[in-house]
C-alpha cells in the first residue's frame, strides 16, 4: 500500500473496545499493536511523530500505555514531544504508569519525562501507580525522585563552594588593596 503511492500520515477514525478515535494514523495503529517492523517502515517513509488524535493522544502515548519499550525509545529517537499533554492532560508517563508499563516508564524516565506533570484532575504519574497497584511502577518514580533530589543537592553544594571560593577571591583582592591604600 505504502510503496503504491499511500499516504504514510493517513488519518482515521478507529474503534478500540470501548472508544472511538478520531485522526489516528498508521503509526499510531501499529504503536497499539507493538508492530516494531511497521513502524520503523512508516518512520523511514516520513511518518509524523507529533500527529495527535482527537483526543490529543500521540505515537509515544500509545506505545507507553501498551508497555511497547522499544517502540517507545523508536519514536523518542525520532523526535516525540515526550512531555506532550493529551486532552485529558495524559502525558506518556502518565499512561505508563497508570497501566502498569516499568519498563516503558523506565525508558521516559531516562529520556527526560518530567514526573511532576498532572493530568486534568490534577493526578501525576506517581499517583496513578500508587492507586492502581503497581509496586514496580512506584518504586522506579520514587528512586527517580530520590536521584533527582540528590542531584539537585550535589548541584547546589557545588555551587556553594564556587560561590565561597569567589567570595575568598574577592575577600583577598580587597585586602591586597587596602594594603596598597594604607602603604
Amino acid at each position: 500500500w505504502l510503496d503504491g503511492g499511500g499516504r504514510v500520515n493517513a488519518r482515521f477514525e478507529f474503534v478500540f473496545s470501548n472508544c472511538t478515535a478520531g485522526g489516528m494514523t498508521l503509526l499510531m495503529l501499529a504503536m497499539t499493536r507493538g508492530r516494531e517492523g511497521l513502524a520503523e517502515a512508516l518512520l523511514q517513509r516520513g511518518a509524523d511523530v507529533s500527529l495527535q488524535t482527537s483526543q490529543g493522544t500521540t505515537a509515544l502515548m500509545l506505545a507507553a500505555a501498551n508497555g511497547f519499550e522499544k517502540l517507545v525509545e523508536l519514536v523518542l529517537r525520532r523526535g516525540a514531544a515526550i512531555d506532550l499533554q493529551s486532552n485529558t492532560g495524559d502525558t506518556a508517563l502518565i499512561r505508563a504508569a497508570f497501566y502498569g508499563h516499568p519498563a516503558a516508564l523506565l525508558c521516559l524516565l531516562r529520556a527526560g519525562a518530567d514526573v511532576t506533570l498532572c493530568n486534568t484532575d490534577g493526578w501525576t504519574a506517581l499517583q496513578f501507580a500508587k492507586e492502581k497497584g503497581h509496586a514496580e511502577c512506584v518504586r522506579a518514580l520514587e528512586e527517580h525522585a530520590a536521584a533527582e533530589k540528590a542531584a539537585e543537592k550535589a548541584a547546589a553544594a557545588a555551587a556553594w563552594a564556587a560561590g565561597a571560593a569567589e567570595r575568598a577571591a574577592e575577600e583577598k583582592e580587597a585586602a591586597r588593596h587596602a594594603e596598597e591604600l594604607l602603604a
